[in-house]
């Protein structure tokens, strides 16, 4: 097969994007886009400059893009830049002490007992059935009632809850409504979760929708976790056999029944929903890239050979991942995250008060002007190993970064390589041509109203 050169990549279309104001906007308008469209707020400014200070409401801000000033604020001054409380109160009444709802001393503890319990050594022996259930799901796809056309956001939606209940039950079918109701938790952000009065407001309003069906899952996952701490449990070793059985290998402190539920609920929640916006996108780009979906179906035919994958071939898909990275870098999962400085530091030469809220937005890093080649252009070419060890390491933050990089990130990787390779070798998606395409950022980053394909069958070179 002749494989179209890189360089057909400047003539496919940019990927779509919002318009972007041509100056920054007011803080009224500010706090409208963030609670609708927060990638709507990114003026220009933003894409030019490394670091910009403004004030908000008499609140000091600082978008810092300067890969030296994220590595400060991520990593060598950790603990001086906790996660904003008005945001983190959108996770905080459905998840406990989960680690996406905590700070301090309780986040490092659940971290320490919770990191093990998903790396890739834990999920190993689950990779088979995640490759079945990935065939299978395809299998149907393919012999199934062929519609016209399908949401692919809403299929890979599902798919990712019988991915994620393998591994976080065993493949229970009982705990599926529970995860589809964690991945959709938290709500999206409204303008009031955004004002400095929030906090006092929180007791006048009316209990969230989605937090009490949260809540209605307890008597499900403390049976789950009850089962597991069973002395007599004969059943898989899966995520929530393992935090229950958690154990600090110097202190020998181990998660409390409320915490496994917790951690469990928090790991679910931060998981399903960014991997499945990921996973949304990368037949969009492959669709506006017909060159790239080419060398991808090689890469493809050439390790299969028109059979599924194995475990043992996934770590040998180089353009598969490098097309996963590279969308996440034009479409990253979680669009913006703010932190809080809990006492005055320096950053970039630039003096950042006590209080003040400190901006890192991947949508604005991953496509900024002085940290990227052809920013707006999709180019899986930039993560071959030449290419990412010249890139510095916090210009590319699809999991965040330092203490606080997703606890799962191996975990959604290894998804995301299954699912790419197992689509890819049996089928083509081509964009409805009517559907518009328009990326949204609230807490994850996706299309708004689905992205709508239609499927073609194609044949893999055995």
């Amino acid at each position: 097969m002749t494989i179209p050169a890189p360089e057909e990549a400047d003539r496919a279309p940019l990927p779509a994007m919002p318009p972007r104001p041509a100056r920054r906007l007011s803080t009224f308008a500010l706090l409208r886009a963030a609670s609708t469209n927060s990638l709507s707020a990114c003026d220009e400014e933003l894409f030019d400059e490394l670091f910009v200070a403004r004030r908000y409401f008499g609140q000091r801000v600082f978008f810092i893009s300067d890969p030296a000033g994220i590595k400060q604020v991520f990593l060598d001054n950790f603990d001086n830049y906790p996660r904003v409380a008005r945001i983190r109160r959108l996770f905080e009444n459905g998840l406990g002490t989960g680690s996406l709802a905590s700070e301090g001393e309780t986040w490092w503890r659940h971290r320490r007992l919770s990191a093990p319990t998903i790396d890739h050594r834990a999920i190993l022996t689950d990779l088979p059935f995640m490759i079945e259930i990935t065939e299978r799901a395809a299998e149907e796809l393919e012999r199934g009632p062929r519609e016209p056309e399908i949401d692919i956001e809403k299929w890979i939606a599902r798919l990712m809850i019988q991915l994620w209940n393998q591994v976080v039950t065993g493949g229970n079918g009982d705990a599926v409504p529970m995860l589809d109701c964690l991945a959709k938790f938290p709500r999206k952000p409204r303008l009031a979760d955004f004002l400095p009065a929030s906090r006092w407001l929180e007791p006048l309003r009316q209990r969230d929708k989605r937090q009490q069906e949260v809540v209605g899952f307890d008597d499900l996952l403390y049976a789950l976790i009850d089962e597991r701490l069973d002395s007599t449990y004969e059943g898989p070793h899966d995520l929530i056999w393992r935090l229950a059985h958690a154990q600090d290998r110097r202190t020998g402190d181990r998660l409390t029944r409320t915490e496994v539920r917790d951690e469990a609920a928090s790991m679910i929640a931060g998981g399903v929903s960014p991997t499945i916006r990921a996973l949304t996108w990368i037949w969009y780009l492959l669709a506006l890239n017909p060159w790239a979906e080419a060398k991808l179906h090689a890469e493809l035919d050439d390790m299969l050979a028109g059979h599924a994958p194995l475990p043992g071939h996934l770590p040998r898909l180089a353009y598969t991942r490098q097309i996963i990275e590279e969308t996440m870098r034009l479409y990253p999962p979680i669009p913006a995250i703010l932190r809080e400085a809990a006492a005055p530091d320096v950053v970039c030469g630039h003096r950042v008060t006590r209080k003040s809220i400190i901006a890192i937005l991947p949508w604005v890093v991953h496509r900024h002007r002085r940290l990227w080649a052809n920013p707006d252009r999709f180019e899986p070419e930039r993560f071959n190993v030449e290419n990412s060890a010249r890139q510095p390491r916090f210009a590319y933050l699809p999991f965040a970064g330092g203490p606080r990089t997703c606890v799962g990130a191996s975990f959604a990787m290894t998804q995301m390589l299954i699912v790419v390779a197992v689509l890819a070798r049996r089928f083509r998606f081509r964009l409805v041509p009517e559907h518009p395409i328009a990326p949204v950022g609230r807490i994850s980053l996706h299309p708004y109203g689905g992205l709508r394909v239609t499927v073609e069958r194609r044949i893999a070179v055995m």
